[in-house]
């Protein structure tokens, strides 16, 4: 009722910050794609069929899950915020470990960008296995509208998951990147 004479540039000014924000996700997220399935197949390069395609597809697919999540929007918003944080903790605890602790931020970063890694090889098999490892420990301890984990419901449904997987995961990785900078240093030495 205050704002009724202004009510129509508002809506204005709020639809243009909201078209141009989402104009970025939508292209982020076909960057993205494009990056994943170039991993896989580093001689294809997409074109602007490709990437209009990916761009369509990626569109249909957000504006699918908003329609189908409109009634339940923040059950749905705080689940997905509840998963971007079990699949990050793990995640962020290798990476910070790894830099601050293992390679104290000495990376070859010419390396990352070789197709057999260079140094750091193809896979880094303790951040995989510390990856699900992590993963896997915090189901337990998980408290969302879909699960509820049995040690969640003990403490009467405080989600204690990012905690635990961060106290686990980052000396587990610690102990398991030691072990693999010393494989590789002795052989290395006797190679």
């Amino acid at each position: 009722m205050l704002l009724q004479p202004m009510t129509v540039v508002i809506i204005g000014i709020f639809s243009l910050g909201v078209a141009a924000t989402n104009s970025m996700n939508l292209y982020c997220g076909v960057l993205s794609t494009l990056t994943v399935v170039q991993t896989f197949k580093p001689s294809w390069t997409p074109r602007a069929k490709a990437r209009a395609f990916t761009a369509v597809i990626l569109f249909l697919v957000a504006l699918g899950l908003a329609i189908i999540g409109a009634e339940n929007f923040l059950v749905y918003y705080s689940n997905f915020l509840a998963l971007l944080l079990y699949v990050l903790v793990p995640w962020t605890a290798i990476n910070l470990v790894d830099y601050y602790l293992l390679k104290h931020g000495d990376y070859r970063v010419e390396d990352f960008f070789r197709q057999d890694g260079g140094i750091y090889g193809r896979f880094n098999w303790a951040a995989i296995s510390c990856y699900l490892l992590g993963a896997a420990i915090q189901i337990p301890f998980m408290v969302t509208e879909l699960y509820t984990g049995p040690i969640g419901e003990m403490v009467g449904g405080v989600d204690l998951s990012w905690i635990v997987g961060l106290a686990v995961i980052c000396p587990v990785y610690f102990f398991a990147g030691r072990a693999q900078q010393r494989r590789k240093a002795l052989t290395s030495v006797h190679g």
